[in-house]
């Protein structure tokens, strides 16, 4: 029998499935399918975070639903943040029984922080580490709590050799993730970290295995980032000047509301620190508008906010009202209409900022990854610098009649900005 597996949401998620995959394979001894009809068992890990992620999740079970009911699939598995948020459970061993199964992710693999096996299936030159997962912050937005429980460390041991394997496979570059990473470790008994945060020396270890070349930090709480952190940045070469740091909004009154654990004042010399300590760190964050009770004045401080700061990448989402949420009943709730408005405000003053940004990278040369050939145009390929992040940043491209290997780095030369996207020579 043939399995596909079909993954939704973040690198969090991503990581899940790579691992469930890989015991399922092992377990059932399936082979792996090559595409939808080719399959007999499909496998959806599902996202419910916002309402988008949802409608997603479900879009995909009544496609593969409908494939089953022309006799192209003989079940489907649908496991994940859905599944767990409408409190549906089953028994994972007798899966294989049922036409269709419902799967508590928390209740049928507990122990996934544990598994350091992933399926090669999914693993390639570039791949991700979950070190935790859970969180305590209660964001009055997120319903992440009460979908993954508390905050939870993995264990070092099975984080080194975690990577020990993915890089064996062939993993150049490693993005750290977590719902709160620079809070790693902290909820050991022994933290045996000194000044640093615990997540400092774990970096460090890393970064020492034979083959892995770029680490990145991603979803890291500006509250969290302290000198140890930067100093990480700063002094370790295969640390990426590059940093992920969801603010979700500069109004301290929308802050409160949303019961993030930090001010405006605080975000803004986080980023001095930052862009002081080391000139040419990337800084990536998403934003919310929308959140119930933001007027109108609240929102110009974050738009005036985005202007001054200039983030490097910017992604901004309308607040979606999670049944979940503390934020579900707060009065003063915004109309989609006006959501809307004020997300494009936010990206037509980002579009400004990064054709700016990008225009001055012309005539400089950056060590970038190679991503493999874009099937759209002859004899060019996608590379990534330093500055771009796998699956969410944009794009560079070059062109070359000679064969470049996946996985592989090269010295690009920036020619020619396209707003977002960056065409490059090689050099």
């Amino acid at each position: 029998m043939k399995v596909l597996f079909v993954s939704l949401g973040c690198d969090k998620n991503t990581v899940d499935s790579e691992k469930i995959f890989k015991r399922f394979l092992t377990k059932y001894n399936f082979d792996v399918a090559v595409n939808d009809k080719d399959a007999d068992i499909v496998i959806i890990n599902t996202c419910s975070f916002i309402h988008d992620a949802k409608k997603e999740s479900l879009n995909y079970i009544r496609h593969y639903v409908e494939l089953k009911k022309k006799g192209f699939i003989k079940k489907i598995l649908v496991l994940g943040c859905l599944i767990t948020e409408n409190n549906i459970t089953h028994e994972y061993d007798s899966l294989l029984n049922n036409v269709d199964v419902n799967l508590s992710l928390e209740k049928y693999l507990s122990d996934l922080d544990k598994l350091t096996s992933r399926t090669n299936d999914f693993l390639s030159f570039s791949s991700s580490i979950k070190i935790c997962d859970g969180c305590d912050k209660y964001c009055s937005y997120c319903i992440i709590p009460y979908l993954k429980g508390h905050f939870k460390s993995s264990e070092p041991k099975d984080i080194l050799q975690e990577a020990k394997e993915l890089a064996k496979a062939g993993a150049r570059e490693i993005s750290i993730v977590g719902q709160d990473i620079l809070h790693y470790g902290f909820d050991f008994k022994n933290k045996n970290a000194g000044a640093n945060k615990p997540i400092v020396p774990l970096i460090n270890e890393i970064s020492k295995i034979r083959g892995i070349e770029w680490i990145r930090l991603l979803y890291c709480y500006p509250e969290e980032i302290d000198d140890s952190v930067i100093n990480l940045i700063k002094d370790n070469s295969k640390v990426l000047p590059y940093i992920d740091m969801p603010i979700q909004h500069a109004s301290d009154k929308i802050l409160r509301l949303m019961n993030r654990k930090t001010c405006k004042k605080s975000i803004k010399n986080t980023i001095y620190k930052l862009r002081t300590s080391v000139p040419n760190i990337c800084l990536r964050t998403t934003l919310i508008v929308g959140f119930p009770g933001e007027t109108n004045e609240d929102f110009n401080e974050l738009l005036e906010f985005v202007k001054e700061i200039k983030f490097d990448k910017l992604g901004v989402f309308t607040y979606s009202r999670e049944k979940l949420s503390k934020s579900y009943d707060f009065p003063m709730q915004i109309s989609d209409r006006i959501k809307e408005m004020r997300k494009k405000l936010i990206l037509d003053e980002q579009m400004k900022i990064i054709t700016r940004k990008n225009e001055e990278k012309i005539g400089y040369v950056y060590n970038s990854i190679v991503e493999g050939r874009d099937t759209s145009k002859k004899d060019t390929y996608i590379v990534r610098p330093y500055f771009n992040a796998r699956d969410i940043d944009d794009k560079v491209y070059v062109r070359s009649k000679d064969l470049l290997i996946s996985g592989s780095f090269v010295n690009v030369e920036i020619k020619k900005s396209m707003g977002y996207d960056l065409i490059g020579e090689l050099v």
